[in-house]
């Protein structure tokens, strides 16, 4: 459930430092109250129908330790941290990133006798697992690590997308549970942006424009959000 990848996810990256461990308290009693709270099911709209990219990473002991983003071919696109995720983020990806994943994505999927696993021998990155979904034989493909051009640019591509979400996940906590907390979070938030890390930044909006407007927030936590707003606006024009 959604609710509990906000307290995996979040709590995972924050509550390892003495520094936020009363915070950390105060936010699994909130959870706990919340996760109790009855939500809609929506598992019917998480099935998937027609033709879709999904990339699933499954690598324990990272942050997030699981993640799964689903694309489909009107740019629709759902990311989920946990395997059986009944509230996952739900956005809509840029026409021409969408293009480039499906493009990637057949490539990959003409060749299906081709290992993309490397031969080289490396230390465990994760199980990163590609499939296409177009028809009735759906194309799927495993790697830990892999030289495949094709398949190493879509998994930039997805985990820039994971990365956004990300972001999205911790300043929704943090701006309110932990106000002192946004203005690291948003330093971090403009140095992946200034570096290309993220895709979709305009998901990343109203929690920007909701920040910017809390007096109750720092001001130099307001005034970067400020900032930020101003790249993705440009942008996005």
């Amino acid at each position: 459930m959604r609710k509990r990848r906000l307290e995996a996810t979040t709590r995972s990256a924050l509550c390892r430092s003495p520094r936020w461990m009363g915070s950390c308290v105060l936010f699994g009693m909130v959870m706990a109250v919340w996760i109790a709270l009855p939500g809609p099911a929506l598992a019917a709209q998480n099935e998937v129908s027609g033709r879709a990219v999904t990339l699933t990473k499954d690598f324990p002991g990272s942050v997030p330790p699981y993640f799964s983003t689903t694309v489909r071919e009107d740019g629709e696109a759902v990311y989920k941290t946990e395997p059986e995720d009944e509230r996952p983020i739900e956005f809509r990806l840029p026409s021409d990133v969408t293009s480039e994943i499906f493009s990637l994505a057949s490539e990959l999927a003409e060749s299906p006798g081709r290992p993309l696993e490397s031969e080289r021998r490396v230390a465990n990155m994760g199980k990163k697992t590609v499939e296409l979904f177009d028809g009735a034989e759906p194309f799927t493909a495993s790697f830990n690590h892999t030289e495949i051009p094709e398949a190493v640019a879509l998994l930039e591509l997805f985990e820039r997308i994971s990365t956004t979400q990300q972001h999205l996940i911790r300043l929704e906590y943090l701006a309110q549970f932990d106000r002192l907390g946004v203005v690291r979070a948003l330093l971090q938030l403009e140095i992946d942006f200034n570096r290309g890390r993220l895709i979709g930044s305009g998901q990343l909006v109203p929690v920007l424009e909701r920040i910017r407007n809390d007096r109750a927030i720092v001001q130099i936590a307001q005034s970067r959000a400020a900032q930020i707003l101003a790249k993705i606006q440009a942008e996005n024009q």
